[in-house]
């Protein structure tokens, strides 16, 4: 495939995957990562996904930043940080369907858990070590595949009292979680080459674009909106994942 239309295509994916990330809350690495690999190596994809995700979340925190309060997301970025790096060795390591199937198998059981507790009627408690836990399954999903936004959103949702509010601690959390997996890609395992370059800056173009767009779609959900989606999107992205990987 030629250089210009790889870059098309991941402009276009970017694309569609940023326009969900920033009208449900959710969703942009899910998605980029299930069909990048189509025609990418899994390290490159991670590596574009982690540029896009910090300029996403610049984006969103920047538009959002009166809804932020920092007291909300300490202990799972506390966690996600702590456990990134796992993440990033197994992506190194470990074979690449393997990595898929742990990732849905994690995408169920939350998606299960989700709907238990909704259908229950139980929240999670806003305890420090609930915060921790969530951040810690994060950031192996982060540093396999970039994927930041499922776990921590089950918590958020059960923790903050409004959509933007839940919105801009997610925002925050994946420019963070973001630059740390950049600087990671950059500095440590060398997935971002000047070869690859294209790629990202298409990526960020695209994802800029969208996020304007998603941002006043999200305005108009309500949190049972967002939760019916995530029922029907997780399992979805979980069979794409491992799908794509046994191709």
């Amino acid at each position: 495939m030629e250089l210009w239309m790889q870059v098309a295509l991941v402009a276009a994916i970017n694309f569609s995957s940023a326009l969900l990330q920033a009208s449900t809350g959710f969703g942009y690495a899910m998605v980029a990562m299930a069909l990048m690999p189509l025609f990418l190596p899994m390290s490159t994809c991670s590596a574009i996904s982690a540029v896009t995700v910090v300029a996403i979340g610049l984006q969103m925190s920047l538009k959002l930043r009166k809804h932020l309060r920092i007291k909300t997301i300490v202990m799972p970025l506390i966690g996600c940080m702590s456990t990134i790096n796992a993440g990033l060795m197994l992506l190194e390591n470990c074979n690449e369907l393997t990595l898929r199937i742990i990732l849905a198998s994690l995408l169920v059981l939350v998606t299960g858990l989700f709907f238990f507790m909704r259908v229950r009627k139980i929240t999670l408690p806003d305890k420090w070590y609930v915060g921790l836990i969530a951040g810690m399954i994060t950031g192996l999903s982060t540093g396999m595949f970039n994927i930041v936004g499922p776990f921590l959103l089950v918590y958020y949702m059960n923790v903050c009292d409004d959509t933007l509010h839940m919105k801009a601690s997610l925002e925050f959390s994946f420019l963070l979680s973001g630059i740390y997996s950049t600087l990671m890609h950059l500095f440590v395992y060398h997935n971002i080459v000047w070869s690859n370059s294209p790629h990202i800056a298409g990526s960020v173009a695209a994802a800029m674009v969208a996020g304007v767009i998603g941002l006043k779609l999200y305005k108009k959900c309500n949190k049972d909106k967002i939760a019916l989606f995530i029922y029907i999107l997780l399992p979805i992205m979980a069979a794409l994942l491992v799908w794509n990987g046994m191709k």
